[in-house]
């Protein structure tokens, strides 16, 4: 008979036990959705502003990675189910992310070499963690896809030469369209499982 423990065992940084099992899918589970919302909201919003200027895409990259730093923060700090190595990795991860945010939306003046260097080092840090936090069941291929993609898509900022805003937004919106498909699938999948397991 499968349990939600049996399921879902293998979260890197996350309680095994069966007592912190519910608790901790429900962690993930809302973690997936509140990212696919966020990354489907600014996704959307630079595809359908072709004329953004690099203050306004500073902007909203720097608002991307505020609210997402600030909820990897809360999550580190009060989400249950996670062992000390989890908390330690998500709230550092969190002040990163926080840090790159805040730099973007205060420093919009910037060059756009820059702003795509510290977009690519924040995805590819996060895409890492993403991949160290996969399942080895149930949604672990939307984990490791949204992790690769991350990376990848943070590698192409930091060493291809971008020859334009217009070029940062293809990639960046891009990138945080399949970010949200890949995490509201997870979050599909995640939720699928840990109904069969209640169920069985």
């Amino acid at each position: 008979m499968s349990t939600p423990n049996s399921v879902f065992k293998g979260f890197s940084f996350y309680g095994d036990s069966a007592a912190t099992a519910k608790a901790t899918v429900k962690v993930i589970q809302m973690g997936l959705i509140v990212g696919a919302i966020l990354s489907a909201l600014v996704g959307l919003v630079i595809f359908s502003w072709p004329l953004a200027t690099l203050v306004v895409v500073a902007e909203l990259f720097g608002l991307f990675f505020l609210v997402r730093g600030i909820i990897r923060i809360v999550v580190g700090t009060f989400a249950p189910g996670l062992t000390r190595g989890g908390r330690t990795l998500s709230i550092i991860l969190g002040v990163l992310l926080v840090g790159v945010g805040v730099f973007s939306l205060t420093n919009t003046a910037g060059t756009l070499t820059l702003l795509g260097i510290l977009i690519g080092l924040s995805w590819v840090i996060d895409g890492i963690a993403t991949l160290m936090e996969s399942s080895h069941k149930a949604s672990r291929g939307f984990a490791i896809g949204a992790g690769t993609v991350g990376i990848v898509a943070g590698l192409i900022l930091i060493f291809v030469p971008l020859d334009g805003v217009a070029t940062l937004t293809v990639i960046g919106g891009t990138f945080l369209i399949v970010l949200a498909v890949a995490q509201a699938m997870g979050a599909i999948v995640l939720g699928s499982a840990a109904k069969k397991a209640t169920i069985s």
